[in-house]
């Protein structure tokens, strides 16, 4: 490797590390809280995929700003757990892998309803996986 490749590699390591220190860290002012924090979720919410139906206890009721944990399990092959706005914007999604429970903790930092939908691809019924108004933010 030459003088000048050589830096090049230098150079672009530091700012993977600049570009990772400052994204990760308390600097960033909308980053009010980071996962590594493990916080403790006021509720657990359950959520059940199986046969192209989502199943779960509507309308779940948080009051915004609290952390809430959904866990969801599938039966049978991969589906999306993914949580949109009243405009059909998403709010964040995970993967749902069959035989595993897959949880996330999330912080509603804004009020109204929500829907609940797959959004991965599993089949023919895939379009008809949709609980409307399944979250409610006060």
């Amino acid at each position: 490797m030459e003088k000048a490749e050589k830096r090049w590699l230098y150079v672009l390591i530091i700012v993977f590390v600049i570009v990772n220190v400052v994204t990760l860290s308390s600097l960033i002012p909308w980053q009010s809280w980071q996962l590594w924090q493990n916080p403790e979720p006021a509720q657990v919410v359950k959520v059940a995929y199986n046969d192209y139906t989502i199943t779960m206890d509507t309308p779940v009721q948080i009051k915004a700003g609290e952390f809430v944990q959904f866990s969801a399990t599938s039966a049978d092959v991969t589906y999306g757990f993914g949580v949109f706005r009243e405009d059909n914007s998403i709010v964040f999604q995970m993967q749902v892998l069959p035989g595993r429970e897959n949880q996330i903790i999330w912080k509603f930092d804004e009020t109204g309803t929500f829907d609940v939908r797959s959004t991965e691809y599993s089949g023919p019924k895939h379009s008809d996986m949709v609980v409307r108004d399944a979250i409610v933010v006060k």
